[in-house]
């Protein structure tokens, strides 16, 4: 489209320069010249409406490309913010899970020092005790 739309106007400026020239020589433009500068101009202003129209439609389906494009680009996005509000959940689970583990097991080694203490202590007070008959 655009190389037919060059065609056209080298065309013309052909002519005209032709039609200078014979201007300048003072040698007579003809009616046939004239007319033929005007068809060729003609063409092109056909070929440049043309160009324009597929051009508004190329502009009108890269804007619908953009907007689809856009479109998915949040749905994917949506999707990916729910995967990860998803792993959150589970590792906010495991984790309180852990401690809640953690927070038992030391509690069990809380009451074994105790005991452990309790023993050592009874284990002191029988070896101050002398030993009876």
């Amino acid at each position: 489209m655009i190389c037919s739309i060059n065609i056209q106007l080298t065309k013309i400026f052909s002519l005209i320069i032709l039609t200078s020239k014979m201007k300048k020589q003072n040698s007579a433009v003809t009616k046939k010249d004239l007319n033929n500068l005007e068809e060729q101009v003609k063409i092109t202003k056909i070929e440049v409406r043309k160009f324009s129209t597929k051009l508004d439609g190329v502009r009108n389906q890269t804007w619908l490309d953009m907007e689809n494009l856009k479109d998915e680009v949040k749905d994917e996005t949506a999707l990916l913010r729910n995967d990860i509000a998803g792993m959150k959940d589970e590792i906010i689970t495991e984790v309180k899970a852990v401690r809640e583990e953690l927070t038992a097991h030391q509690g069990a080694h809380e009451r074994q020092q105790e005991t452990l203490e309790e023993h050592e202590e009874r284990i002191s007070h029988l070896e101050q005790k002398p030993a009876t008959p």
